[in-house]
């Protein structure tokens, strides 16, 4: 089970293609509206040849090794969901799990959604084409803000996570998830083993070239 993936949607999305293109990332898909039909826009073509032409994006996909983010048109920034690869058998788990602690759950033929109680999602993904071969850069953690902490060890469950002693980070052999006290839900920090930048992103994220450490001290 990996922590691989997050989305938002955003009136900056020029600005984001750009600056993840800096990262290191390869677009890998645009798909948007013009003139009322669905199109793909992808590469070879650039900003240039169709920044004018009135195109509402539905999703740009970019990716570099084993780390991917999507974003769309929004009329503002927003934090959407976060996703996971997962085997048959880590996908079967977790669905049961989120079944139990009684979630949402959306199936679809590509992906899978559980809604939570912060209003982000939880993506479940078993498609090996969504990262490329590279084993670096992967996500290690990723730092959310949410305004309760009421449910966070029925995420823990569905996760097969642990919570640390402080209660507001959950520990997985290949990824945490911290979170920190705030107003609305929105992604404060990524994480990146291998990621040379480390910046902050056009909707506000925080994105460091992380390292993972053992904090023994707080489990």
């Amino acid at each position: 089970m990996k922590l691989f993936h997050y989305h938002w949607w955003t009136d900056k999305i020029e600005e984001m293609e750009q600056w993840y293109t800096q990262a290191g990332f390869q677009t890998k898909l645009r798909i948007g509206r013009h003139r009322g039909e669905m199109k793909e826009f992808n590469p070879p073509l650039t900003w240039e040849e169709f920044r004018n032409e009135g195109i509402r994006f539905r999703i740009i996909e970019m990716v570099k090794g084993q780390v991917n983010v999507t974003f769309g048109q929004g009329k503002r920034d927003q934090f959407d969901h976060i996703g996971f690869l997962v085997s048959d058998e880590e996908y079967d788990r977790v669905i049961g799990q989120a079944v139990r602690v009684g979630w949402e759950i959306r199936k679809g033929e590509r992906r899978t959604f559980i809604a939570t109680p912060w209003r982000f999602r939880v993506e479940l993904q078993r498609r090996s084409d969504a990262v490329e071969q590279d084993t670096l850069p992967y996500v290690h953690k990723m730092t959310i803000e949410i305004n309760d902490f009421t449910h966070l060890s029925d995420l823990a469950v569905v996760l097969g996570a642990h919570m640390t002693v402080k209660g507001d980070t959950l520990r997985h052999p290949t990824f945490d998830l911290q979170f920190i006290y705030g107003e609305s839900t929105k992604m404060k920090q990524i994480d990146i083993i291998g990621l040379a930048a480390a910046d902050i992103d056009p909707v506000s994220v925080k994105v460091v070239s992380g390292r993972r450490e053992e904090d023994t001290a707080s489990v």
